[in-house]
């Protein structure tokens, strides 16, 4: 069992498990202070924190899935109008793309696009030395539409690498957790000796740790990778003329399946200190 699958087990079951028989685990008490009010006062501060965090973390994540939709449109776009331009460039132009990809699926969707800005500028580069076959109009026309969309795809990197970084920081999740904390306590001081209590009150703490874990899927767009981090980019590889690309990792940690066509995988040799790797081709 790997590592990834060993820690996605122990937070999304057992975590779970033991918070919901903890309240049966620890023994009754009580306190002097005034429980009821202050649970009044610090559920309404986690309420306030939590719900903020979520909205601002869902709204980077709404952003940042709009921006990686158009990056796909806009590289599938400048492959399009290179045929139009100069063919014999084009195959160029898709190797550049397909290079900048592969690269991209090496690192989390968070830091990918600083990661392979050299990959990037090369299809950059590759675009500025572009110059029509001809004179014909629609060359020249689908030039002047390629400059634009470079530029648009600049500008939407430049939006992935401002939406990318976490919302919540260590100091939010410090709060956070202390909030919790204090929560937990003041349900634990609320028990009765009925039976329903003790459900309840295990509900509430297990409710309590997936709202934190809900806002740490959202913020780190765990969502985001197991959906479409190795999904989305096969419809470049597919537009370019190339068979799909999925590092080694994508399978060990269940994010894709294996597809019923051709396709690449990326073996690393010295994963994840290095990623450096070859590149092996299975045929169907």
């Amino acid at each position: 069992m790997s590592g990834h699958i060993f820690r996605k087990i122990i937070i999304e079951v057992i975590v779970p498990i033991l918070l919901l028989l903890l309240p049966f685990i620890i023994p009754l008490f009580t306190v002097t202070l005034d429980v009821q009010t202050l649970s009044s006062i610090f559920s309404l501060i986690f309420a306030i924190l939590v719900g903020f965090f979520i909205a601002t973390a869902t709204t980077n994540y709404i952003n940042f899935c709009s921006y990686l939709a158009d990056e796909g449109a806009y590289l599938i776009s400048l492959y399009n109008f290179a045929k139009l331009v100069k063919p014999n460039v084009a195959k160029k132009l898709s190797d550049a793309i397909d290079v900048y990809n592969i690269a991209t699926l090496d690192f989390s969707l968070m830091e990918y696009a600083k990661k392979t800005e050299k990959e990037f500028q090369s299809i950059v580069d590759l675009i500025d030395t572009l110059e029509p076959a001809d004179n014909k109009r629609k060359r020249i026309a689908a030039l002047t539409l390629m400059h634009e969309v470079k530029f648009n795809l600049i500008k939407t990197l430049r939006s992935i690498t401002f939406t990318a970084p976490r919302v919540v920081m260590g100091l939010h999740w410090f709060i956070l957790i202390i909030l919790t904390v204090i929560l937990s306590f003041l349900l634990f001081s609320l028990r009765t000796e009925e039976l329903l209590s003790y459900v309840v009150t295990s509900v509430m703490i297990l409710s309590l740790y997936l709202i934190l874990y809900l806002l740490y899927e959202i913020d780190s767009n765990k969502f985001l990778e197991k959906q479409l981090a190795y999904e989305d980019p096969q419809k470049i590889f597919q537009a370019i003329g190339k068979p799909r690309y999925y590092p080694e990792t994508a399978f060990s940690r269940g994010h894709a399946k294996i597809p019923n066509e051709t396709y690449r995988v990326g073996i690393y040799k010295n994963f994840p200190e290095s990623m450096e790797k070859t590149i092996k081709l299975f045929r169907k």
